[in-house]
């Protein structure tokens, strides 16, 4: 499957059509996935990044999803990076094996008790044996750890990998596109409601290209979608947030691991 990005602009217009998008993930190669974020912090635009090392395997109907951080990294100051660092920082280095079932659904994690035992433990160490403000966040990861149920647990462990599978197993609509309404929010404002469509700005070969623009109480968010019509996974992602007139830009790439 080549991942390879086209210009935008060799990409030919589309025509009123709905095309069904499968999901059918690749089984023969490694994947890395990479998500970088900037948003002010302390009135300075700070990076934040998080990179997965990511394997399909098929498991009868579905399939098996081996993932692991890799690694995390930021240049926000202590107030943006410490609540960073101790959000992902116990899952550094964690394999989890999700198992997604036909249409790209997450429906279970193996041996799940024992992996939320491990990322338990790394913030209940940052909780009791650090001070100051990640201390703090630990400390408010916990209360929140508190709070969720055995589906809770899972939504929250699969939650950066859901963008990849937004539109496996359903179809995305050419011509005026559709209509959607939502929810948006940042780590700057609290979720809105939102509204706007997607369309589908162009095709290239094996690739869609999709444009979403949504709009609600003092939030715009516009996001880019290159989406893969054989193996139905969005492959890059980019996403620009305006909430409370605070700018948030977001990337999110799956490429052939090095």
């Amino acid at each position: 499957m080549p991942l390879a990005m086209m210009a935008i602009a060799l990409a030919q217009p589309v025509a009123a059509q709905t095309i069904a998008i499968p999901f059918a993930p690749p089984t023969d190669r490694a994947l890395t996935y990479r998500i970088e974020q900037h948003r002010p912090v302390a009135g300075k635009v700070s990076a934040f990044t998080a990179t997965r090392d990511l394997r399909f395997e098929r498991a009868g109907e579905g399939y098996a999803l081996t993932v692991t951080l890799r690694a995390i990294d930021t240049d926000a100051p202590t107030s943006g990076a410490e609540s960073y660092r101790a959000a992902l920082g116990p899952l550094v280095g964690i394999a989890m094996r999700f198992r997604l079932d036909g249409r790209g659904k997450v429906v279970a994690l193996d041996d799940e008790e024992a992996i939320w035992a491990k990322v338990r433990a790394g913030v209940d160490a940052l909780a009791t044996g650090s001070d100051g403000e990640r201390q703090r966040s630990a400390q408010k990861i916990l209360a929140l750890f508190d709070s969720l149920s055995v589906e809770g647990r899972l939504s929250l462990l699969a939650g950066e990998l859901q963008p990849l599978f937004l539109f496996a197993g359903s179809d995305v609509a050419g011509g005026a596109g559709r209509g959607l309404r939502s929810v948006a929010g940042s780590p700057l404002v609290r979720p809105v409601p939102v509204e706007g469509a997607l369309t589908l700005a162009g095709q290239d070969g094996d690739m869609l290209d999709l444009d979403e623009k949504l709009a609600g109480d003092g939030v715009q968010v516009s996001i880019k979608y290159r989406l893969s019509r054989v193996t139905g996974l969005v492959e890059s992602q980019e996403r620009s947030l305006i909430a409370g007139g605070q700018p948030l830009v977001e990337s999110r790439t799956l490429t052939p691991a090095e």
